[in-house]
C-alpha cells in the first residue's frame, strides 16, 4: 500500500495536485506531505491555508499507525479524522 492509499477515506480525500484535504466542520484544510523512509516512517503533514501542522509514525514491519499528533487550528478535530480513517483502513495501531 503507498502512502497516498493511507489517506484516502470519509473526511481525508487526496487531491489531484498531489496534496490532502481534511473536512472538519465544513472547513477545507489542505496539506501538503512529506516523508522519511525507514523502519519507523515520519509522515508530516503541513496545511497550505491554515496553521496547523501533523506529524505520522507508521511501523513499516507491522504495517500499522502508531501515533498521529497535530498541532495548530483545530487539531484536536483533525487528529480525530485521520485516526478514523486509518481505523477504517485496518492501518491504526490497536492501543491509539
Amino acid at each position: 500500500m503507498s502512502i497516498h492509499e493511507f489517506f484516502n477515506c470519509n473526511s481525508v480525500k487526496c487531491m489531484k495536485s498531489g496534496e490532502f484535504c481534511v473536512e472538519v466542520d465544513n472547513v477545507k484544510i489542505t496539506f501538503t506531505l512529506d516523508f522519511t523512509l525507514g523502519p519507523i516512517t515520519e509522515i508530516s503533514l503541513k496545511s497550505s491555508n491554515y496553521k496547523v501542522n501533523c506529524k505520522i509514525l507508521f511501523d513499516s514491519r507491522k504495517e500499522k499507525i502508531i501515533s498521529v499528533d497535530c498541532y495548530g487550528f483545530k487539531a484536536d478535530k483533525i487528529c480525530k479524522s485521520l485516526k478514523e480513517c486509518f481505523r477504517e483502513k485496518g492501518l491504526l495501531y490497536a492501543s491509539l
